[in-house]
């Protein structure tokens, strides 16, 4: 027996032919899923497992040869055998559905059928695969019927694609005990209770295997049957010959179908987008819908290329701002030098407004022999009138960019209803949304890299726009507005299938616009703070190493050595390690944190990697980011990164600076109001579990709320069952992290190492809370259960969140998923609540306020000093009353000379 693994062929090789037993699919994927239906009620789940099992060939083995078998109706081995399949009752209504619409599906894909009258799928199989190897081909078999697997040898190998195993001659034998060539005498052994084939009663996979191995077929082992050894299994052979050579002609697999292999028919050139669309609608398969199938005739990036051109005078802008007009929309993408929006320089600007035919305006091309341009000035004499224009509908991709850059040259654009990455992140946040990734898989189209224009300059490794010929720029440059423009009708239709549209026009676009005012007005910080403060950090890290040094007992140790301290931890001082590396024993902080009571040397490192890293990415990096011209710091505020809806910040990321510790609050104190204002910061209280509270509708953590409890004493209360006078400060820290546990999902393990409790006590913590907050228990539950069904949550507002691996085989995905599914409504809600209250304060509350950051629940002003109170005031009540929920929402609201002093 050969012991190298299967492998299947490489990706789209033209002598590979794939056939697809798509019935034992639908039959699986029904038997296999929890049901689901369509908008119309429709079954609709052994349907969306078969898609999702034929898209996964389409999608990764990008077959150029490729068949699908159907069944021909009654078999010729019922007439064989009167019991064949007897005692299987009709197909379910459902489930006849289900199939009559796969094979719609399997039309609309183009995909070649092969059908004979009288002949079983695994017939019209077996006879393809013996003429596809006559002819010289490779076979893959998609399926998981073991009968199948008779087919198996060097040319040919069976994939299951639900499981993604491979079966070639060595895991065939490895499964039953024989080869390929023999499994048809073992099957014949055994039976199959499913098709009602007899076999020998009391011989199993193992016998029947022993047998074969010692007598090689079915017919020298009846040739020898009175030299079987066991008795009792002698005399079944021998009692059942007739059916065991019954069940050998009912298993063999017959080669004699009348379907002719025409490899010219079978060649896969794709599906028909627009059928496959129309179905996915009906049936409600919304991530087929943002996914959208490939053909090879969308997939050329000549489609998107050809029809492009440079605009480089005033007269023939005009004219294209003239078309604009008469057809009522502008698509526009500003290329840049550089991400970094207040910084960056322009180096043209991309515009179409009819599919297919985009333009590009080159503005600082600079290179020998470049044509003339318009300037930046001039371009926009033309533009900035129509971006100005709020009733000039406008799309793109990453509008807030061309917002924020634009701003710099005196134009406010105004009337933006699209944002291609925002849509393609609100339809699915989990998959890429760059601007290539969103074209190809939204619309068909592939967007000429980068790479394949940008020139190899001495001296500057990282070329821009502007160092590419014009000629060759302008195909790559005009394709962004070109393809933001094609995806503006195809994601308005997805967005409204999703559910989602309402929260790209009221939620994401008007958010957009807020987050470039953030980034144009940018924060305030005193580096002669920080100065002071690296200096105390350094002498505080001088410190730290010369006793790490002390109590290791080694005077050379660089604490920053992962490789010294893995010696000295384990090897000299023996402390237990907990955590293992490729190449040796993990000192990471997990690590760390395990043995830290065990000897101080480890605390020791904990303290000074935390210093450390606060240094370098805060107050040293800081001052850096400090623009020259305002002296102020511009972050650059995303919405597309995280799944949950969270608004995240670069450059810098200051979800990072801890919030409670003193250093975290040093660093605060750097961020500062100028001369005459104060900085105001208003933190929504506990806004995920009043979203519980809400969603549960939990009476326990609903009264708490509404009668202003201190939330983490009340689930004190309950859970220890004491008086509130009789409330701890221990037990409040422990019900403190089990009522945030609740809404991450913590398990026992998770909660017994954040309180360093036994697991058993973690357990009946966790156990108690729930019975004494049932209707949290119930809405987790019920959340779950629904999710198993769709593959989605939604937020309040709508949001949706795809969740495929909540039917993943995969223990630790499914239970990943399974946590998001009961998170997301929570903390996605109340990211939602977050951004509302934004988009509510994005006009000043009183003459001169002016909001800088966004943190986590937290949103932070300029307000001059004497207008504060007013200004607390009247934020407090926007952000309050933002959503009604059936508990209050609160904001704590402080101010001060810096951000430190404002908490």
């Amino acid at each position: 027996m050969s012991q190298r693994p299967a492998e299947l062929p490489p990706p789209g090789a033209t002598d590979v032919l794939y056939i697809v037993d798509i019935s034992g699919y639908v039959f699986r994927a029904y038997h296999a899923l929890d049901p689901l239906s369509s908008p119309t009620g429709e079954p609709t789940h052994a349907t969306y497992g078969t898609l999702n099992m034929l898209t996964k060939l389409l999608r990764e083995r990008k077959p150029t040869h490729l068949g699908v078998a159907m069944e021909g109706g009654r078999s010729l081995r019922a007439d064989l055998d009167v019991r064949y399949k007897a005692h299987r009752p009709p197909a379910p209504a459902d489930l006849a559905q289900q199939m009559k619409r796969t094979r719609e599906i399997v039309e609309a894909y183009r995909i070649p059928t092969l059908f004979a009258e009288g002949y079983e799928a695994d017939d019209i199989i077996a006879t393809i695969v013996k003429k596809a190897k006559a002819a010289g081909m490779k076979v893959v078999i998609s399926s998981a019927d073991k009968d199948m697997m008779q087919l198996v040898d060097d040319r040919c190998v069976m994939w299951d694609t639900m499981r993604d195993r491979v079966y070639g001659p060595a895991e065939v034998e490895t499964k039953f005990g024989v080869a390929p060539d023999k499994l048809r005498d073992l099957l014949a052994l055994v039976g199959d209770t499913s098709d009602n084939i007899p076999g020998v009663p009391g011989v199993g996979v193992k016998t029947a295997a022993d047998l074969i191995r010692e007598w090689g077929t079915l017919e020298n082992l009846y040739a020898h049957v009175d030299e079987v050894k066991r008795p009792k299994l002698k005399q079944s052979l021998i009692d059942n010959k007739a059916d065991a050579l019954l069940s050998q002609n009912l298993v063999t697999l017959r080669e004699d179908a009348p379907v002719d292999l025409d490899v010219h028919a079978l060649r896969y050139d794709g599906g028909d987008n627009e059928r496959l669309q129309e179905l996915f609608t009906e049936l409600g398969f919304v991530r087929y819908i943002a996914a959208g199938p490939r053909t090879p005739e969308k997939a050329k990036p000549t489609e998107i290329v050809a029809q492009h051109e440079a605009i480089l005078d005033i007269d023939a802008l005009r004219a294209f701002a003239a078309r604009a007009m008469e057809r009522k929309v502008l698509s526009i993408y500003v290329h840049t030098t550089t991400p970094e929006a207040m910084r960056a320089d322009v180096s043209g600007i991309a515009l179409a407004c009819e599919e297919g035919r985009g333009f590009y305006v080159p503005i600082a091309h600079r290179y020998l022999g470049a044509p003339k341009q318009l300037t930046l000035a001039d371009a926009l004499t033309v533009l900035g009138p129509l971006l100005e224009d709020a009733t000039l509908p406008k799309v793109g991709y990453d509008t807030k960019l061309a917002d924020v850059v634009l701003r710099r040259f005196g134009v406010r654009t105004k009337g933006f209803v699209d944002d291609a990455m925002l849509a393609s992140y609100l339809l699915d946040p989990e998959v890429p949304n760059d601007l290539g990734s969103v074209a190809d898989r939204d619309a068909g189209l592939v967007l000429v890299p980068f790479e394949k224009v940008a020139p190899k300059l001495k001296g500057k490794p990282v070329p821009t726009l502007d160092d590419v010929t014009v000629e060759d720029a302008t195909p790559f440059a005009a394709a962004f507005a070109d393809a933001a423009l094609r995806l503006h009708d195809r994601h308005l239709a997805m967005l409204k299938q999703t559910g989602v549209d309402k929260v790209l026009s009221d939620l994401e676009m008007p958010l957009s616009t807020v987050l470039a005012d953030l980034e144009e007005v940018g924060v305030l910080v005193d580096t002669s703070m920080l100065g002071t403060i690296g200096e105390s950090m350094a002498k505080e890290l001088f410190r730290l190493e010369a006793l790490a040094r002390e109590v290791s007992g080694h005077p050379e140790l660089n604490v920053g050595s992962p490789k010294q301290l893995e010696a000295i931890l384990f090897d000299e001082l023996g402390l237990k390690a907990t955590k293992k590396t490729k190449t040796g024993r993990s000192t990471d902080a997990e690590a760390l944190e395990a043995i830290a009571d065990d000897h101080e040397l480890p605390r020791i490192v904990l303290d000074h990697r935390a210093i450390a890293k606060l240094k370098g990415t805060y107050v040293d990096a800081l001052p850096r980011l400090i623009h020259p011209k305002t002296g102020r710091i511009h972050g650059h505020w995303r919405q597309n990164v995280a799944a949950t809806g969270r608004i995240s910040s670069e450059d810098p990321n200051l979800q990072n600076i801890p919030i409670r510790t003193d250093l975290g609050k040093e660093i605060r104190k750097a961020f500062v109001a100028p001369k005459g204002s104060v900085f105001l910061s208003a933190d929504y209280s506990q806004i995920e579990l009043r979203v519980l509270a809400h969603l549960s509708q939990d009476p326990v953590l609903c009264d708490a709320f509404r009668s202003g409890q201190d939330i983490h004493t009340r689930t004190a209360m309950e859970v220890f069952r004491v008086s509130m006078d009789d409330v701890t400060s221990e037990m409040r820290r422990r019900s403190k992290a089990i009522n945030f546990g609740v809404i991450y999902g913590m398990g026992e393990v998770a909660l017994a190492k954040r309180l360093g409790i036994p697991r058993g006590e973690a357990s009946r913590f966790i156990e108690t809370y729930f019975e004494r907050y049932r209707g949290v228990a119930t809405f987790m539950q019920r959340t779950l259960e629904e999710a198993r069904k769709t593959e989605r949550v939604r937020t309040l507002l709508g949001r949706v969140r795809i969740l495929p691996d909540l039917r993943n085989s995969d223990r630790m995905k499914r239970a990943q998923a399974e946590r998001i599914a009961q998170n997301t409504p929570i903390q996605g809600t109340a990211a939602d609540i977050l951004k509302l209250a934004m988009i509510r304060l994005g006009e000043p509350v009183v003459p001169g306020a002016r909001m800088v950051l966004t943190v986590h629940d937290e949103l932070d002003f300029e307000i001059p000093e004497a207008q504060a109170k007013k200004a607390s005031g009247l934020i407090k009540e926007a952000m309050e009353s933002v959503l009604s929920l059936d508990v209050p929402l609160s904001v704590d609201v402080g101010y001060g000379p810096s951000w430190a002093e404002a908490h």
